[in-house]
């Protein structure tokens, strides 16, 4: 149960099997901690490190031995997917060979392709008023048949489909439009009518979103009740000695779904009127003496701890920007507005990757949001993990882009 609720092994039907050594080591975290609980409550005396350790090690030894062996029993089976395409374009056709291989190894072969024109490359089965002759003759050859189009009626099609399930052949239907779907496509309902959706972010499940929520309150909580206490009345100071005004400066910046928020920061300029506009440059005569250290060392984000407990940001997520500053990018960039399908965050991908400071060229912000899309869709908690850590070090020797 647990090594099926963590996702220890990724695959289906008879593809090869994944093993996530990761997934595996936090499901066997998992496990033993809840079985070190029952055993604390059940049989004290059982409970002792030595037992538990040698338990663990065990669970990873003999999971780790079980996968290895699927994969050895696959890899020697021949043919583990042989199939015939029924149409489809020859860019098709190779989208369809290179998922199949991804998912299934090497182990899959082609039989042919059905259709009322020749396609270079794949051998040619006939036109599709062959498919039902070829089907009976050559029953034994072929595990799957996938129907990607034809020029059959409805009727016709139908007694394939109860040719291929009285024959034990798997009919699977493809739609020429899988094309569309870059990062892969997921099947669902609507009105009892199977529908193709674009796969979803990691991020869209709520367990996810429960687990990043969760991490992101314990976090803020903590710097909030442990380091704002010593850390909030030092740097007001300073910010007070240099330079007439508040010590936070708020503004409005884009959010979660394109709603605007106001963030918050220590404030790191003198007093001006261009910064709604205007990012920070080097050598910025606007920055003072202590805001350039705060800058250098990311310390004016804390205050945006605040907006996480708000509900507002995330630790980690992309940065948000300046509502002028979305509404000019969104015209120059297609994929800009992606990177508002999470909170923005604290820190980032982009930002740890080298992408922050002042975009003075379009490719500059391009590359951002490449880093943004990336982390969007391929959240893990341990990518969060990642770039906090990451963000800690470019803390402690300072960023040469922050300005």
């Amino acid at each position: 149960m647990v090594a099926s609720f963590t996702d220890i092994y990724s695959g289906f039907d008879q593809s090869v099997p994944s093993l996530k050594i990761r997934d595996l080591f936090s499901g066997s975290l998992i496990y033993f901690g809840a079985l070190s609980l029952l055993y604390d409550y059940l049989l004290p005396d059982l409970f002792d490190f030595p037992f538990l350790l040698g338990a663990f090690i065990a669970f990873l030894v003999i999971g780790s031995a079980a996968h290895y062996g699927f994969r050895s029993y696959y890899k020697n089976k021949s043919n583990l997917l042989s199939y015939a395409v029924s149409g489809g374009s020859q860019e098709d056709i190779l989208h369809l060979e290179q998922s199949l291989k991804e998912a299934y190894g090497l182990n899959i072969f082609c039989v042919g392709r059905f259709g009322n024109s020749e396609v270079n490359g794949v051998r040619d089965l006939g036109n599709d008023r062959s498919i039902m002759p070829y089907l009976k003759a050559n029953l034994d050859h072929i595990s799957t048949f996938i129907y990607l189009d034809s020029h059959l009626k409805d009727d016709e099609v139908q007694r394939i489909v109860q040719l291929c399930r009285s024959s034990f052949i798997e009919f699977e239907v493809i739609p020429s439009e899988f094309r569309f779907f870059e990062k892969g496509a997921q099947v669902e309902q609507l009105a009892q009518l199977p529908i193709f959706r674009r796969k979803r972010e990691p991020l869209c499940l709520v367990k996810n979103k429960i687990l990043k929520r969760t991490m992101d309150i314990i976090l803020s909580s903590m710097v909030v009740l442990l380091i704002f206490p010593w850390l909030f009345p030092t740097i007001a100071i300073l910010i007070k000695l240099q330079s007439p005004g508040p010590v936070f400066f708020s503004q409005d910046r884009t959010g979660y779904w394109n709603r605007p928020f106001k963030l918050l920061k220590f404030r790191t300029m003198r007093i001006n009127s261009e910064s709604d506009k205007r990012q920070a440059t080097k050598d910025d005569n606007r920055i003072t003496p202590i805001g350039a250290f705060l800058r250098k060392t990311s310390l004016d984000e804390f205050p945006q701890f605040i907006n996480v407990l708000r509900g507002e940001m995330s630790i980690v997520g992309p940065r948000p920007h300046m509502l002028q500053h979305t509404e000019d990018y969104a015209r120059l960039i297609n994929t800009y507005m992606i990177r508002h399908e999470v909170k923005p965050g604290i820190t980032g991908w982009a930002q740890v990757s080298g992408w922050r400071g002042p975009t003075e060229e379009v490719f500059q912000m391009e590359m951002r949001v490449e880093h943004d899309v990336q982390y969007i869709e391929g959240w893990s908690f341990w990518f969060d993990c990642k770039c906090i850590v990451l963000t800690v070090l470019q803390m402690i020797r300072g960023e040469k882009n922050a300005f």
